[in-house]
């Protein structure tokens, strides 16, 4: 039977409950972010608050996170396994790199070749990260803002021969929104399994175009910046994920709020937390006539799906 890779093992795919796609528990941002957007605001080191956090998305129906941190970002494989066994939380966490704006300075990945990129995601995958047996259950990569630079579309074909190699699902990043299409027409080019390729943060680029061509690929979008109105306001999620419905692409979306930030977890006396989706977001959905059969495809069917190993 297919698994979902868990950070304290395999699981079903039915096993995994209600899932952000698009989190970071404990992170630590790179020297240029730290010091351009935000500084400390970006440093998520505490593992009682990050405990927290997940206990209040648990109360609220929560039953998965999906950790995006990479390794230059700060990612703790060991301290994400703890989280998930102190809290009950599914973590998935993630192998892969996310943009040059982020492992530039930290990694030198222009010096690694082609089959090094995929020799490392396998690892990360079949035996563990960083010299743990934590492994690795998504491959992340991503893209800069208006352009895909030579390191990240090589980055995004090393991804494909990993998936291929070990059946993993692989998720991206997408800076501002920008260049989801791009981004896919790589992977169809490469022959990336689309059913389990998610494409991040297409709620901050409200192009419906876009987003119909990505849907119609076969990808998943991911609906993760919810909550962040300082993007586009949440009015206009809803009316999106309305007519995606509609348009018969419900079963292409995934919900997270990406609240990589102290300011933005009621752990660390902050907002809006990890409840936003499941105690506000969801009830508007409701009220303006999504069915409860399409929120349990954006919040469990659809992750379950999208998040299960192929072989």
């Amino acid at each position: 039977m297919s698994t979902i890779h868990t950070v304290t093992g395999e699981i079903e795919p039915g096993d995994l409950g209600v899932t952000y796609c698009h989190e970071h528990m404990l992170c630590y941002a790179p020297p240029s972010m730290l010091a351009s957007s935000g500084g400390d605001d970006l440093v998520l080191q505490d593992e009682d608050f990050s405990a927290q956090e997940l206990e209040l998305f648990k109360q609220a129906g929560g039953g998965a996170i999906v950790d995006l941190t990479c390794l230059e970002y700060g990612r703790e494989a060991l301290g994400l396994r703890r989280l998930s066994e102190r809290t009950g939380v599914k973590i998935i966490a993630a192998t892969g790199h996310i943009m040059e704006g982020y492992w530039g300075g930290v990694l030198d990945i222009d010096a690694r070749s082609n089959a090094q990129l995929v020799e490392e995601m396998v690892k990360d995958i079949t035996e563990g990260l960083d010299g743990t047996d934590v492994r690795a259950g998504v491959i992340k990569v991503g893209s800069s803002k208006n352009t895909i630079t030579r390191d990240e579309e090589r980055m995004m074909r090393a991804a494909v021969v990993a998936q291929k190699e070990t059946g993993a699902p692989i998720s991206t990043h997408t800076s501002a929104g920008t260049m989801g299409p791009q981004q896919v027409e790589i992977f169809q080019d490469a022959k990336a399994d689309m059913d389990h390729l998610i494409i991040g943060h297409m709620d901050r680029n409200l192009n419906w175009d876009e987003h119909m061509a990505i849907a119609r690929s076969g990808a998943y979008l991911g609906y993760d910046c919810i909550s962040k109105e300082h993007y586009q306001p949440d009015s206009r999620r809803v009316e999106f994920i309305k007519r995606m419905i509609d348009e018969g692409f419900g079963n292409r979306i995934c919900f997270s709020g990406d609240l990589a930030r102290k300011s933005y977890l009621t752990s660390y006396g902050g907002g809006p937390g990890f409840t936003y989706i499941l105690w506000r977001f969801v009830p508007w959905l409701i009220q303006d006539g999504v069915a409860n059969e399409a929120i349990d495809g954006f919040l469990s069917t659809n992750p379950a799906s999208l998040y299960t190993f192929t072989r």
